[in-house]
């Protein structure tokens, strides 16, 4: 079963262009069982919070559009999956001026797992236990509180994760990235801006991170029995380190710590490293 927006619902309330806010809601999803939640949206931005509930609800509060004809709104389940689209129609008429705004607001239980696809907006998700993957084609990247496998990548914005715990692959192409969490695993990359990662007690190097900006400093913070080789370097700036390694040069910082382990790589074109331990 789908469900969508019914053109009655349209003709009684509609949103026209420059038109006040409208707040549309589609019947909750119940699902008894672990659920994977997928969003697609080409516009607008998304906001993911959980609950001890059943259930996936969906509200999506627009401004600027016509429903049905501008705006296409639908949730459906499939098995232990629930794909959720928010469509926005490109045939707006010449006289439509004025402001649009577009927000999707989903709401499903805590262990769920979610998936966003947004073409141009924000994503924030909360509190969420299952797997993370997350990719917008402009606009930040906020979350705060997840586990698993957590995937982070815009196009154009910043990201920021707090309280996270698993492995996180994090990437911008413009735009600064800072995470704190328990970190199995660390992928992080941004082609302008600044990098900070705090890695919280209990990390493991379980495979090579990697942190990389083309342009921006980086700062690393590591727990004090971390196990790790340490290998980073600038080409344009200094590395200031107070976790003692045997070989520390202006722009190289190369050794073990604790035993030694993986490597944590650091590499920026054009700017400052900090490492430091917690």
């Amino acid at each position: 079963m789908s469900f969508r927006i019914l053109p009655v619902l349209a003709l009684a309330t509609g949103c026209f262009t420059g038109g006040p806010r409208l707040t549309t809601a589609l019947p909750a999803v119940q699902i008894p069982g672990h659920v994977h939640v997928r969003v697609a949206a080409d516009d607008g931005s998304v906001r993911v919070t959980s609950a001890d509930i059943a259930q996936v609800e969906l509200r999506v509060d627009s401004s600027g559009y016509e429903i049905p004809r501008d705006l296409e709104i639908s949730m459906t389940p499939r098995g232990d999956q629930v794909d959720i689209v928010v469509k926005t129609h490109e045939h707006f008429a010449v006289f439509d001026f004025g402001s649009r705004s577009l927000h999707i607001d989903v709401r499903m239980p805590r262990d769920a797992e979610v998936e966003v696809r947004s073409g141009d907006g924000s994503v924030e998700i909360e509190e969420v236990a299952g797997n993370v993957d997350v990719r917008t084609g402009d606009g930040s990247v906020n979350v705060h509180g997840a586990r698993g496998s957590i995937q982070l990548h815009t196009g154009d914005g910043s990201i920021t994760g707090r309280g996270l715990d698993g492995s996180v692959d994090a990437s911008t192409r413009d735009g600064s990235v800072k995470l704190e969490g328990r970190f199995d695993s660390l992928a992080v990359a941004t082609g302008d801006g600044r990098l900070i990662a705090d890695a919280l007690p209990g990390s493991r190097v379980m495979q090579p991170w990697h942190l990389q900006t083309g342009d921006g400093s980086v700062a690393l913070a590591l727990p004090r029995n971390l196990g790790a080789h340490i290998d980073a370097s600038t080409r344009d700036g200094h590395i200031h380190s107070t976790i003692p390694l045997p070989g520390v040069r202006s722009s190289r910082a190369e050794g073990d710590i604790n035993g030694g382990g993986p490597p944590i790589v650091v590499r920026t074109g054009d700017g400052s490293i900090q490492l430091t331990q917690l």
